[in-house]
């Protein structure tokens, strides 16, 4: 089999129909379709039974809680046995050629281990901006790229080779990884192989307006932690400049996460901390400015 697709969820009854559908109207047919339920206490495996009572390549899997869709996803992982897995969140779709766009771009490059492509960004079910993922990226020192750039990957939009999944030892299921346990691995992975970026639309990433400010605090600690833990694996002096150098990056962006929500004491917080450890940008200084004067941009 070329495709296991998986879907982690968790009471997701109402969006994860719309992400099922985009995964069965698929123009490429050779996939198997992975749902593993978080521990659901809705009605998502109603929703999904009635996919696999028409459709033999629906499988689901209940689990409980872990915490975190790290552990949904390494379920599905495990189960799959298609040669390359693709990631879906239960939130998001796909349009009907991505499976076929990438199996196209698999089958003429054989020395790649993970394709991504750009989405649509959805807020509210509207159309918001487009996610050129990997457009700042190439396959020369990815891993540095991806380290100090930041993640500009989305689950949804990636597919990798199985075998490197496992090498790699999946996802990292420490709470202290919540959130941010993709970023970790697509670093991880960088260092085994070429990644191939699709410079077409194939999906759609979709948002809340009323979660954009959660978990602002708790993601960021979890961002910082993961790159301080990266940057002390490196073979390299002056760590302790480079830490503190993207510890205030990492405040900047917490910062820039509080303005858009409207919280401008924190806003304000975050970007002057960021400012005080790393003072070498101009774009902080403009949106402290913002933040003092409460523009949100």
């Amino acid at each position: 089999m070329q495709f296991s697709v998986i879907i982690p969820t968790y009471n997701r009854q109402k969006e994860i129909d719309i992400s099922i559908k985009s995964v069965l109207a698929q123009t490429f047919n050779d996939f198997e379709l992975i749902v593993v339920d978080n521990g659901s206490t809705d009605n998502t495996k109603s929703v999904v039974e009635k996919y696999i009572n028409i459709d033999s390549r629906v499988k689901y899997i209940w689990q409980e809680n872990t915490g975190s869709p790290a552990g949904s996803r390494n379920t599905g992982i495990k189960n799959a046995i298609g040669q390359w897995v693709a990631f879906l969140d239960s939130d998001d779709y796909w349009y009907g050629n991505k499976l076929e766009s990438v199996f196209n771009i698999i089958k003429k490059h054989q020395d790649i281990i993970a394709v991504s492509h750009y989405e649509d960004k959805m807020i509210d079910g509207k159309h918001n901006s487009i996610l050129y993922h990997g457009d700042d990226l190439d396959n020369n020192n990815m891993y540095y790229q991806l380290l100090f750039k930041g993640n500009n990957l989305s689950t949804s939009a990636m597919v990798v080779r199985k075998d490197k999944l496992i090498e790699v030892g999946c996802f990292d299921e420490r709470m202290d990884y919540f959130a941010v346990e993709d970023y970790d691995l697509w670093m991880r992975l960088s260092k085994l192989g070429k990644f191939y970026f699709i410079k077409e639309i194939l999906g759609a990433f979709c948002i809340s307006s009323n979660n954009m400010s959660g978990h602002i605090e708790l993601i960021n600690n979890n961002l910082k932690t993961l790159v301080l833990n990266h940057i002390d694996e490196l073979d390299i002096l002056n760590k302790q400049k480079l830490k503190k150098k993207h510890a205030a990056r990492i405040d900047y962006y917490k910062g820039r996460a509080y303005q858009i929500s409207g919280n401008r004491k924190k806003a304000i917080k975050f970007l002057f901390n960021s400012i005080k450890d790393y003072p070498f940008s101009l774009k902080k200084y403009i949106s402290l400015l913002f933040a003092i004067f409460n523009i949100r941009k």
